[in-house]
C-alpha cells in the first residue's frame, strides 16, 4: 500500500516537471524572439533592403498581433508584446508550484495518516500476540559428579537424590503459588499462569537449590550440576511436551545453565520485568525424527552452579 502512495508521489512531480519544462521552453523561445523582432525592427527603420528580406519572415507574427497597422512599428510592438507575453507564463509557473506544494502536501498527509494506521493496527498485532501468551514453564534438571574424580553419580544415586531435591522444590513452590502445576519425574517441571510472581518464584527456586546445594555437596561428597529452562506458550503443552523441550535445549551444551527462549524474555519484557530477562545468545537448531526446529535463547546464568554457590 505504501508503495502505491509513493508511485503517486512520483506521477504529481513528473506531471509538474512536465508543465515547468514546457513553460520554461516557452519563456526561453519568446525572449528569443522578442530579440529577434528589436533586431530587425531596428534593422527595418535603417535599411530598406533588410526589411525587404526579413519582411516574410517576421510580417505574420507581427500583423497578426498588431491588426490594422502596417508601419515598421508592428515589430517593435511585437517585441514588446512578446517580452509581456512572459508575465503570465511566470505567473503560470509560480502558481504551477504552489498546486504542486499542495498537493504534494495533501499526499503527504494522506501517506503519514495511512503509515500511522498500519504502524497502530501493527502495535495492536504485536501486543495482542502478547496478549495470548498465557502460561509459562520452568523445567529444573539436576546432574551429579563425585568430587574425587568428577565422575557421574550412578543412576540409582541420581534417581534418589532427584526425588529428595525435587520434592523439597515442589513444595516450597506451592506454598508460593497454590494453583501452580508441578509435575515431577526425572525433570521437575512448574508451570504458571501467573506471569507476575515469576521472579519471586524463580527466587525461591535459586533460594532453595543454594541451600540444598551446601547440604548435598557436603554431606554426599559430589557436585550438584542444575540446569533450567524458562518457556512461554500461547497453547497448553504437555508435561512430557515440555520435558522434551528442556533436554533439546540441554543436548546444545547448556548443562548447568539458567536460559530462556525468546518468546519468554519478550513476553517478559512486555511486561515491563527485566531481572531475569537474560541476554541474547541466538538461534540453536535441533534434529529430531527427521523434522528441524530451532530455539532463540537467551542465558541468565553462564554457570548456573557458580551462581548458586554465590548466592548462598
Amino acid at each position: 500500500m505504501i508503495s502505491m502512495y509513493e508511485t503517486k508521489d512520483v506521477r504529481i512531480r513528473e506531471s509538474f516537471s512536465k508543465f515547468q519544462k514546457f513553460a520554461g521552453f516557452s519563456i526561453a523561445a519568446m525572449c528569443i524572439l522578442s530579440l529577434g523582432y528589436f533586431v530587425f525592427w531596428l534593422g527595418a527603420i535603417s535599411d530598406e533592403i533588410f526589411f525587404e528580406y526579413g519582411r516574410p519572415y517576421f510580417e505574420p507574427l507581427a500583423s497578426f498581433l498588431n491588426l490594422g497597422s502596417t508601419t515598421t512599428d508592428i515589430y517593435l510592438n511585437t517585441c514588446i508584446y512578446l517580452l509581456f507575453a512572459i508575465v503570465p507564463v511566470l505567473f503560470a509557473q509560480y502558481i504551477a508550484n504552489k498546486l504542486e506544494e499542495a498537493l504534494l502536501n495533501e499526499h503527504k498527509a494522506k501517506l503519514e495518516k495511512r503509515m500511522l494506521k498500519e504502524r497502530e493496527e501493527e502495535r495492536k498485532s504485536y501486543l495482542a500476540r502478547f496478549d495470548s501468551i498465557q502460561t509459562y514453564s520452568i523445567c529444573l534438571s539436576l546432574d551429579y559428579e563425585s568430587k574425587k574424580d568428577k565422575k557421574p553419580i550412578s543412576a540409582h544415586n541420581k534417581e534418589i537424590l532427584n526425588k529428595i531435591i525435587y520434592s523439597k522444590i515442589s513444595d516450597l513452590l506451592y506454598k508460593i503459588e497454590k494453583n501452580s502445576s508441578i509435575n515431577i519425574n526425572d525433570v521437575l517441571v512448574f508451570t504458571s499462569h501467573d506471569f507476575s510472581n515469576y521472579d519471586f518464584i524463580y527466587d525461591s527456586i535459586l533460594s532453595g537449590l543454594s541451600q540444598i546445594k551446601k547440604i548435598i555437596e557436603a554431606k554426599y561428597n559430589c557436585n550438584l550440576i542444575p540446569s533450567m529452562t524458562t518457556d512461554a506458550y500461547s497453547d497448553e503443552l504437555t508435561t512430557t511436551k515440555i520435558r522434551k523441550q528442556h533436554y533439546e535445549i540441554q543436548s546444545f551444551n547448556f548443562k548447568n545453565r539458567a536460559l530462556t527462549t525468546a518468546t519468554f524474555a519478550n513476553k517478559y519484557k512486555h511486561l515491563k520485568h527485566n531481572k531475569y530477562a537474560g541476554i541474547p545468545i541466538g538461534e540453536y537448531a535441533y534434529f529430531g525424527n527427521g523434522i528441524m526446529g530451532t530455539y532463540e535463547l537467551n542465558v541468565i546464568h553462564k554457570n548456573l552452579a557458580l551462581a548458586l554457590n554465590q548466592a548462598i
